[in-house]
C-alpha cells in the first residue's frame, strides 16, 4: 500500500516536473533546472539543498515547492512533503499542478495519525529508512517518532563502534509502530606486547591469538615467563576500538628464609615470594624480614647487583623468658587450708560461746542467788554446768582458730616461691609446727 502511494506521487511529480521543464519561462530558470537535474539523478539531499536555497528568495514559488514535496516523499520525509504541497496550494498553485497537489495532499493526509517510534537502548543512533542513499530518517537519542505513509519498511539503525542493525517493520494507518533496539558492539583487535621474548600470554584463561577480537567488556590478560614474577593485568574492549597493551616483566630474586613462612615489606610495602623468588625493581632497596618469635632483620638490596645475586636470610629467635613463678604455692595453698579451717573453728567457737552464756542465764533465772534456797534448784545446776561444758568448748575452738591463724599466716609469708623456708603443721601426742629452713 504504502510503495504504491509513493510511486504514485513521485510518478506524478515527475510527470509535473517534465511539463515545468518544457513551459517557457517568466524569469531564468537556472536554478530549477539544476534541482532538477539532481532529482533525475536520483542526488535528493543535494536537490533539496538547491531548492532551500531557492525558496529563501522566492518562498512562494509553486514550482520550487512542489518539486520541494517530490524530493521529500523520496527522502520518506512524509510530514515535510505534507507541508510542501500544502504551501504549493497556499502559494497559489493553479491548473495541472494544483489539481495534482490537492490529491498528493489527501493521500498524505494519513501521516498526520500515523507514526514511526523508534527506541535504541544503547544510542545514540542514526537511522535510515530502506537505503542509506535515502538520507538520514532521524537520530534516536535514545529514541525519535516520524510521521509514516502505511505500509511496510526497513528500518537500519547505526552507530560508530556498533554492528550495524536492520529490521522489517509494518506500519499500520492511523497508529503509532514501535522499534525497540539494541546494538551490539564490535569486538575489538588486542595487541599485547612482552618483555623479555618468549613468555606465555593468556587472556581470559585462553591462549592470545593476535589475529582474534575481543568482545566488548572486561578481559584479564596473564604473562609468565620462568624466572620473572608473573603479571596480571585487566583490559577494557568497547566498541570496536583496538587495545594496546605493553608488559615488562620482572626478573625475579631468588630469596631464602629462614622460617620460610617468615612475612617480607619491600619499600614499606607487603611483598611475596613467587617460585623462590621475589620481584625487586632495578635500583636501590630495602627488605624487611619478620617472623612471630623472631628477631626482625633487615636486607638492604644494592642498585648494582649480579646476575646470580641472591638473598639468604636466617632470622634469630627471641629468648623466651620463663613464665613468673605463681605465687600459690603448695606451701600456702596448705596456708589457705589452714585459714579456712581456722575459720570454721572460731565459727564453731561463737556458737559454744553463745550457748554457754543462753545456760548460764537459765540457771541464774531459776535460782538468782546462790545463798537463797531454790525449788529449782536441780534444773539451774544442770544449766549451769552445761554452760560451762559450752565455755569449754568454745574455749578450745578458739585456741584451735588462733593456731590455724597462726599457721596460715607463717605459712602464707614463708610460702613465696622463693622462700626457702618450709613450715608444716603436725598433729599427734604433741601439736604444733615444723619449721625446716634451708641455706
Amino acid at each position: 500500500m504504502r510503495s504504491l502511494i509513493t510511486t504514485w506521487i513521485v510518478c506524478i511529480g515527475l510527470a509535473q516536473i517534465g511539463i515545468a521543464s518544457a513551459r517557457p519561462a517568466a524569469r531564468p530558470r537556472t536554478k530549477y533546472q539544476a534541482a532538477v537535474q539532481l532529482v533525475n539523478a536520483g542526488d535528493y539531499e543535494k536537490a533539496l539543498v538547491a531548492i532551500e536555497e531557492a525558496l529563501v528568495t522566492a518562498p512562494n514559488d509553486t514550482e520550487f515547492l512542489f518539486l520541494k514535496g517530490q524530493v521529500l516523499v523520496k527522502l520518506r520525509d512524509f510530514a515535510g512533503a505534507l507541508a510542501a504541497y500544502e504551501a504549493d496550494l497556499a502559494a497559489g498553485a493553479t491548473g495541472a499542478n494544483r489539481r495534482e497537489a490537492e490529491k498528493i495532499v489527501g493521500r498524505l493526509g494519513v501521516v498526520t495519525t500515523t507514526l514511526l517510534d523508534i527506541t535504541v537502548a544503547n544510542g545514540p543512533a542514526t537511522i535510515y529508512l530502506d537505503s542509506r542513499t535515502l538520507g538520514v530518517l532521524c537520530t534516536a537519542a535514545p529514541s525519535c517518532s516520524k510521521p509514516m505513509l502505511p505500509g511496510d519498511y526497513k528500518v537500519i539503525a547505526e552507530r560508530a563502534g556498533f554492528v550495524a542493525w536492520s529490521q522489517g517493520v509494518t506500519v499500520a494507518a492511523g497508529t503509532t509502530a514501535k522499534l525497540a533496539v539494541t546494538l551490539v558492539e564490535k569486538p575489538s583487535p588486542v595487541t599485547v606486547r612482552v618483555v623479555p621474548a618468549g613468555a606465555t600470554i593468556t587472556i581470559d584463561g585462553a591462549a592470545y591469538d593476535a589475529s582474534a577480537k575481543l568482545a566488548a567488556g572486561g578481559h584479564e590478560v596473564v604473562a609468565k615467563l620462568a624466572g620473572h614474577l608473573t603479571e596480571h593485568r585487566k583490559i577494557e574492549a568497547s566498541e570496536g576500538k583496538p587495545v594496546e597493551l605493553d608488559i615488562a616483566l620482572a626478573p625475579l630474586v631468588a630469596v631464602r628464609l629462614n622460617p620460610a613462612t617468615a612475612a617480607l615489606v619491600l619499600d614499606h610495602k607487603p611483598a611475596a615470594l613467587e617460585d623462590g623468588g621475589l620481584a625487586i625493581a632495578p635500583g636501590a632497596h630495602e627488605l624487611v624480614v619478620r617472623a612471630s618469635g623472631y628477631r626482625e632483620h633487615t636486607v638492604q638490596v644494592p642498585a648494582e647487583r649480579a646476575a646470580d645475586y641472591h638473598i639468604v636470610v636466617e632470622l634469630e629467635r627471641v629468648p623466651v623468658a620463663a613464665p613468673p613463678p605463681s605465687p600459690f604455692t603448695r606451701q600456702r595453698k596448705i596456708a589457705l587450708t589452714a585459714g579456712g579451717a581456722g575459720l570454721v573453728a572460731a565459727a564453731v567457737g561463737a556458737v559454744f560461746g553463745v550457748q554457754s552464756k543462753q545456760r548460764k542465764d537459765e540457771a541464774f533465772a531459776l535460782c538468782p542467788s546462790p545463798s537463797t534456797p531454790c525449788a529449782s534448784a536441780r534444773e539451774a545446776d544442770e544449766a549451769f554446768r552445761s554452760g560451762r561444758t559450752s565455755a569449754l568448748r568454745a574455749d578450745i575452738a578458739f585456741g584451735v582458730a588462733g593456731g590455724a591463724a597462726i599457721a596460715a599466716a607463717v605459712l602464707w609469708f614463708t610460702g613465696a616461691p622463693e622462700s626457702q623456708v618450709a613450715v608444716s603443721p603436725r598433729v599427734g601426742a604433741v601439736a604444733g609446727l615444723d619449721l625446716t629452713m634451708r641455706f
